[in-house]
C-alpha cells in the first residue's frame, strides 16, 4: 500500500504547526513525519535484506584474508555470463566455451540463455559443437531448421539423425539432445533466413560402413589426432559461416579441447581450439566455465580448482553468475590446475575468459536418450547390440544382455554429479570451507 502526501500542505502544516492531509484523513504534522520516517526505515531496510543477502552474511563469516581480493573483485563484477559472451561477440567471430562435464545438464540452460538471446539470432546464429560426427551436419540441420505439423514428428526425425551422430555405439548423454532442442524451439518461431545452424565437428564416421571389430579399430587409430581433425572440420565450417550475413558462431568443446595449446603441454600435439585459433589470428576467443579437478578420462574428481579457494570466493557472495576476461584480474593470475599441464601457466595463459554459473555441487548429470522411443524398437535394440560387439569385439551377446542395452539407452536417470561419488561432496565442502564458512 502507498500512501500519497501533499507535499505543499506538508511544508504549509510544518511554518504553522498545523495538521497534514493524507488520503481523506488529517494528522498532526510531526507525528506524520515521524511516522514516514520509520516506514521509509522500515522499507530500506526490508529492501536491504532482499537485494543484499548475501553482504549482510558475509559480514557475519569467516571468510580467510587470502580469497578477501577475490571475494572483492567478485562483488564489483556485475557482467552477466550471456552479455558476457555477447560482449565477446562484439570484439571476436567465434567464441568458444569450455564446456565442463559432459553429464551436466545446468551449463546447457546457460547455453539455452544464450542462443535464445536476440542478439545472438541476429549477429551469430551458428553453433559448433564438439560431439557429432561432421558428415552428418546436413542432416541434423535439415532437421532443426524444418517445420513439423506437431511435435511428435520433430522428436521421431531428431531420433533419426541422432541415432547415427556419434561413433561409439551410444551417446546418452541426454543435454546434447536438451540443445538440440532448444536451438529447435528458437528456430520454429522465426523466419527460416534467421534460423540458427548446427555444426557438429567430430571425425567423419558412419555405422553403415562399419561391419567388424577390425574396421572400427582402424578407424580409432585416427582418435590420437581428434584434436587436430575436429579444429580443421571447425575452420571448414567457418569458412562457410563467414560467407554468410551473420559470420559469427559459438563453439562449444569440452576441456581440453577449448584450451590454448603450449609446447611443454604433456600427452598432447594440438588442442582443437588451437587449430582454429591460429587459422583466424585475431577473430577468436576462449572461456571457460567453472570446473573441477579431473586427473585423466574416466577417472574421478578430485576436488575444486585451485583447492576450493576460487568456489569459497563465489560462495561468499552467494554463487554469483558473472562473466569477465581473466587478464589483469587475480583469477587469471592462478595456475591452470584443470589439465596434466598445471603448474607450468596461468588461467589468463589458457583461456580467454571464465564464467561462473552454478555451483559444483549444483551440477545435475542426466543420462538416457528417450526419444529412441520413437524408433522401432526391434531395430534400435539389435543395432546398439551389433555396434557394441563391433566395438568391444565380442562375437555374440545374449539376448538379455541386449535387452538391457536398450533399456539403458531409453531410460533417464537424473542425479547430482556430486552426491553420486562417494565422499566428493564432503571434498567440496571442505575444501570451501578452509577459506569461507558461514555462520
Amino acid at each position: 500500500m502507498y500512501l500519497k502526501v501533499n507535499q505543499k500542505e506538508c511544508l504549509e502544516a510544518r511554518e504553522n504547526a498545523s495538521f497534514v492531509e493524507i488520503g481523506s484523513n488529517r494528522f498532526p504534522y510531526a507525528r506524520t513525519m515521524r511516522n514516514l520516517r520509520n516506514s521509509l526505515a522500515r522499507k530500506l531496510l526490508l529492501l536491504l535484506a532482499m537485494y543484499l543477502p548475501h553482504t549482510v552474511l558475509a559480514q557475519n563469516a569467516f571468510i580467510s584474508p587470502e580469497i578477501k581480493p577475490y571475494v572483492e573483485f567478485i562483488k564489483n563484477t556485475n557482467t552477466s555470463p550471456v552479455d558476457y559472451i555477447m560482449g565477446l561477440f562484439e570484439k571476436f567471430d567465434v567464441v568458444v566455451i569450455g564446456e565442463r562435464d559432459h553429464r551436466d545438464t545446468t551449463q546447457y540452460t546457460l547455453i539455452q540463455k544464450i542462443i535464445s538471446d536476440p542478439r545472438f539470432i541476429e549477429k551469430v546464429g551458428n553453433v559448433l559443437t564438439e560431439v557429432g560426427v561432421y558428415n552428418m551436419r546436413y542432416e541434423l540441420n535439415r532437421v532443426l531448421q524444418a517445420d513439423y505439423q506437431n511435435n511428435s514428428d520433430f522428436e521421431k526425425a531428431l531420433a533419426e539423425v541422432n541415432f547415427n551422430l556419434q561413433w561409439v555405439p551410444l551417446w546418452e548423454k541426454t543435454n546434447y539432445i536438451q540443445l538440440q532442442r532448444d536451438i529447435y524451439n528458437v528456430n520454429k518461431n522465426l523466419p527460416a533466413h534467421q534460423r540458427i545452424s548446427m555444426y557438429p565437428t567430430d571425425i567423419q564416421f558412419s555405422w553403415e560402413l562399419n561391419h567388424t571389430t577390425a574396421n572400427h579399430q582402424s578407424f580409432r587409430k585416427a582418435l590420437q589426432y581428434r584434436d587436430f581433425v575436429m579444429g580443421h572440420n571447425a575452420i571448414d565450417a567457418l569458412y562457410k559461416i563467414f560467407a554468410e550475413p551473420r559470420k559469427k558462431a559459438l563453439v562449444i568443446y569440452n576441456i581440453p579441447h577449448s584450451a590454448k595449446f603450449h609446447e611443454d603441454t604433456e600427452g598432447f600435439n594440438h588442442f582443437a581450439y588451437q587449430i582454429i585459433y591460429d587459422h583466424f589470428p585475431g577473430r577468436v576467443a576462449n572461456v571457460a566455465l567453472n570446473w573441477c579437478i579431473l586427473p585423466g578420462f574416466n577417472k574421478p574428481y578430485a576436488g575444486l580448482t585451485n583447492e576450493g579457494k576460487w568456489d569459497a570466493a563465489f560462495a561468499a557472495v552467494g554463487n554469483k553468475s558473472i562473466g569477465f576476461d581473466l587478464a589483469g584480474t587475480i583469477f587469471g593470475d592462478d595456475i591452470f590446475d584443470l589439465h596434466p599441464f598445471a603448474e607450468r601457466h596461468a588461467y589468463k595463459d589458457v583461456f580467454h575468459g571464465f564464467i561462473f554459473y552454478k555451483p559444483a555441487s549444483e551440477w545435475v548429470a542426466s543420462i538416457g536418450v528417450p526419444i529412441f522411443r520413437h524408433l522401432d524398437r526391434s531395430y534400435v535394440r539389435n543395432e546398439l547390440a551389433r555396434r557394441f560387439q563391433i566395438f568391444q569385439g565380442i562375437p555374440e551377446l545374449p539376448e538379455e544382455f541386449k535387452d538391457q542395452l536398450y533399456e539403458y539407452a531409453i531410460t533417464l536417470n537424473i542425479f547430482n554429479i556430486a552426491e553420486s561419488q562417494e565422499g566428493l561432496l564432503q571434498l567440496f565442502n571442505s575444501q570451501i570451507e578452509q577459506w569461507y564458512k558461514p555462520n
